[in-house]
């Protein structure tokens, strides 16, 4: 008798695996996004532009401000007023009020007329975001005054606007905005499309490790390179830079609201002055390289070249170490002494750690 199993058989396998799903598949392996990398661009800081009775700057990612000043032989308000408009398509618009608090919610005038209303506070500012501070702006152009009235309705300050047209004009064009449906000023059909530009980044590592003890006699080498005063003058302090160095900053000069001091990095009890990749601000003599109101913290370097005492103009600076010199990562400007201490920021920087 003839068998026909081991024919049956194939035919029987498809049947079995007819209702099985169909294998998925694998999926190409994706690569993982490249770090952010340090640029090494060197800082450019942009000029500052003076419209009337308002200050006006940009960064190098288009970020911009206008401010209010004082105007010439007045009474200093209890407020100023500045306008910042981020980068970008439809960048966002905040408006930043300084000086006596208002009680909350404050309403904005325009030669008498309500514009916004709202606020919130922060620290030593107050806040307009979204879209009350973007009708603002754009009302503030056609103006002649602006009033700010408290929550009972009092009015606190009264701010002229000569200026503010031409000054939010002038940052229309430097984000590309004249023309566009997104300009404060100079609108236009276009659509707002222009994109914010890249910032250049700088990196630098977590700093770890504790400072050296300074030799008093390398304390008073540094003072004698440096060409310090010799009378009065605080003690040498020091911060930890890793890497076995250690940052000493060592006092100069002390005036009314300013103390300069020469930066040395030490390592194994040898001392080089400091490097940066940007010159820090200021009126020091052009022998020595000092650094005005210099804190160091966390590896930033704040310096802060103050021109009077009230504090409203000058230059403030950040620096972030990273390993062999200061890097410039942000810098603020006000170079009219006209009562607003809201620094312009003229250079931006990524830190990268």
């Amino acid at each position: 008798m003839r068998r026909f199993l081991p024919l049956a058989l194939p035919l029987l396998l498809p049947a079995c695996n007819a209702g099985a799903p169909t294998p998925e598949p694998t999926p190409a392996p994706t690569e993982s996004p490249a770090p952010p990398t340090d640029t090494a661009a060197r800082p450019k800081p942009l000029p500052l532009k003076t419209f009337g009775d308002w200050a006006a700057g940009c960064d190098n990612g288009a970020t911009c401000q206008a401010g209010s000043l004082v105007p010439d032989d007045s009474t200093p308000p209890a407020l100023t007023l500045s306008i910042e408009r981020a980068a970008g398509p439809d960048g966002s618009v905040t408006i930043r009020l300084r000086g006596e608090a208002p009680a909350l919610p404050l309403t904005a005038q325009v030669d008498g007329e309500a514009v916004a209303r709202g606020g919130t506070a922060h620290d030593d500012t107050t806040e307009l975001t979204g879209e009350p501070a973007l009708a603002l702006a754009r009302k503030l152009a056609n103006g002649g005054t602006v009033t700010i009235v408290d929550a009972a309705g009092r009015a606190l300050a009264t701010l002229p606007l000569k200026g503010a047209a031409a000054a939010l004009r002038w940052i229309d064009a430097q984000q590309g905005r004249d023309g566009t449906t997104g300009a404060l000023v100079a609108r236009g059909p276009r659509p707002d499309t222009r994109p914010a530009p890249a910032l250049p980044g700088v990196r630098a590592p977590v700093i770890r490790g504790e400072s050296a003890l300074l030799d008093p006699l390398l304390v008073t080498q540094m003072r004698a390179a440096a060409k310090c005063d010799t009378d009065d003058l605080p003690d040498a302090t020091t911060k930890p830079l890793g890497d076995g160095q250690t940052l000493a900053i060592v006092p100069c000069t002390v005036g009314a609201y300013n103390v300069l001091s020469a930066l040395s990095v030490v390592t194994r009890g040898a001392a080089v002055a400091a490097t940066f990749d940007a010159p820090p601000a200021g009126d020091a003599p052009d022998e020595q390289s000092l650094v005005f109101n210099a804190v160091f913290a966390d590896g930033i370097l704040t310096a802060d070249a103050l021109a009077r005492g009230l504090g409203d103009c000058g230059v403030k600076q950040r620096y972030a170490w990273d390993g062999s010199r200061f890097r410039l990562i942000e810098q603020r400007e006000m170079e009219q002494c006209r009562g607003n201490i809201d620094y312009i920021r003229t250079w931006t920087a990524r830190l990268i750690r």
